[in-house]
């Protein structure tokens, strides 16, 4: 009989773990607080427009990575229309100048030296690194924990031209490389490009991917993607409860050891299993469902002290006009300035036109998104708690108001609107559980440089892991899709069996 585990959360790690725990003969099921899968990689309906919540990039998304080959064993990715953008992003100064971001790095470095030819050393300084990068192949890869004497010899081998560069700009910030521009357009430019508190080699190396056409975007958005990882899954024997939230997991001592041995959910129905995996947000899985006892001095301090990816809010409309002139991402200038919570104002904003993907608007009109961080994701849940007709009121209000601001930009849009919606802080808290509402868990800051992650089991505790964006700094769906596969990789050889990447005949 095969054993059973319990995978909590059904985003791509859950999902990816229980299609390669299928594959190696394991007995799957997955509880998940959403009514669908993919977590933070999902979509929704309002009017008729389908709005994307998450995938900009895809990395792996063409033959040329270990990613691809990755993502290859779960989805037929041949039959996945890949669209790669020619410009990152367009940054505007409201007064006629602006700064074309070009995936291509000739390209690129040509529109910068054209915009900002005094910063001729710090626009060399990041070429020459992005085209540096573009020689560098991401090998698939396998969990620390599986990691033998030859594997660190051949990563060594394989990283160890790259390790100089890598290691100098893992250690800079982007907020601090953008800090040695001279031009004020360029310094704007280059403080966008992410997270300013991440290391800049991030962006460095997501340039020489898109300049390699290995990062592009699935067409048909996020939800669409998530659910041909759940259809592998469930044609797979696997099984997902729905509008599941797991209270507590349960664990036994056998002699001297403590197991995981199953779930509680908030409906306290008891589910046994061999192993559980929790796919699931990271403080709440060992502060709460676990109660604390099974993490060590380290583990704490990483929660306590490191920083992660802030909440955000998603102002999303629907238009009734056609935008194809538009680079499909736009940084410009509010006409005013927007209190978005009690201190924290925004004069500029981040525009995704979604001209590129037809799935996800009627014909003939545009969906627009845009991504604004948020300082205080409590002030918005206990908002949303404690006074909803406020609340509601407070999501009206900056809805209007950053429409009404955009107008300086994208011409009379109240006069074609025909779906207008806000998500909050609160939203992502409601529907992912992530602590503090975050993106994307930990941010890669120059003080956990490169190779930081977190254990995937605890001390204490046996037949238990964890899968996920907080165990592997960075985030994103390739750390989703390769700690999914990593948690099956440990499983099986605790087991005692051979990882196989395709289903075993029964």
């Amino acid at each position: 009989m095969a054993e059973k585990v319990i995978i909590i959360g059904a985003g791509i790690s859950g999902m990816s773990a229980g299609c390669y725990l299928q594959m190696n003969g394991f007995e799957t099921e997955i509880f998940e607080l959403h009514n669908q899968p993919g977590g933070l990689c999902t979509t929704w309906e309002r009017k008729g427009y389908h709005i994307d919540g998450c995938i900009h990039w895809l990395v792996g998304s063409r033959p040329g990575s270990g990613l691809y080959d990755a993502w290859n064993e779960l989805i037929d990715m041949e039959k996945l229309e890949i669209y790669d953008h020619d410009v990152f992003f367009r940054f505007e100064d409201g007064n006629g100048n602006y700064i074309n971001f070009f995936n291509n790095i000739d390209k690129l470095e040509a529109e910068l030296l054209e915009k900002a030819p005094e910063d001729k050393a710090v626009i060399s300084d990041y070429i020459g690194a992005a085209r540096r990068f573009s020689k560098l192949k991401m090998p698939m890869g396998k969990p620390r924990e599986l990691s033998t004497l030859t594997d660190g010899l051949s990563a060594l081998i394989h990283f160890g031209p790259f390790m100089p560069l890598l290691n100098k700009w893992s250690k800079v910030s982007i907020a601090s490389f953008a800090g040695r521009c001279k031009n004020p357009l360029l310094k704007k430019t280059f403080g966008s490009l992410f997270i300013p508190e991440m290391s800049v080699v991030f962006v460095m190396i997501t340039t020489a991917w898109m300049h390699n056409k290995i990062a592009g975007y699935p067409v048909g958005g996020s939800l669409h993607f998530s659910r041909l990882i759940e259809k592998k899954y469930l044609e797979s024997g696997g099984k997902i409860h729905y509008n599941s939230r797991i209270s507590k997991i349960l664990t036994r001592k056998s002699g001297e050891k403590k197991h995981a041995c199953g779930v509680i959910t908030d409906r306290t129905e008891t589910y046994n299993a061999d192993y559980v995996i929790s796919a699931a947000d990271g403080y709440n899985t060992l502060f709460e469902m676990l109660e604390g006892q099974y993490t060590d001095a380290k583990t704490r301090l990483f929660y306590e002290k490191e920083l992660t990816f802030p909440s955000y809010f998603q102002l999303s409309l629907g238009i009734n006009r056609v935008l194809e002139t538009e680079a499909s991402s736009l940084i410009f200038p509010l006409s005013a300035p927007v209190e978005l919570e009690p201190g924290n104002v925004i004069r500029d904003i981040s525009v995704r036109v979604h001209s590129f993907d037809p799935t996800l608007a009627p014909a003939g009109k545009t969906l627009l998104t845009a991504m604004i961080i948020s300082n205080d994701e409590a002030y918005w849940s206990d908002l949303r708690m404690n006074d909803f007709r406020k609340y509601k009121a407070e999501k009206e209000r900056i809805s209007r108001e950053l429409t009404e601001a955009m107008e300086v930009r994208l011409g009379p849009l109240a006069l074609h609107l025909e779906m207008s919606d806000l998500s909050t802080p609160a939203t992502v808290v409601r529907y992912t559980n992530n602590w503090k509402g975050s993106f994307e868990g930990w941010i890669m800051t120059p003080r956990l440089g490169l190779f930081k992650q977190l254990p995937m089991t605890l001390p204490g505790l046996d037949k238990f892991y964890m899968a996920g964006q907080w165990t592997a700094p960075g985030g994103g769906l390739p750390t989703a899709l390769m700690c999914g596969r990593g948690v099956a990789q440990l499983i099986c050889r605790d087991n005692g069996k051979k990882f196989t990447n395709r289903l075993v005949s029964v």
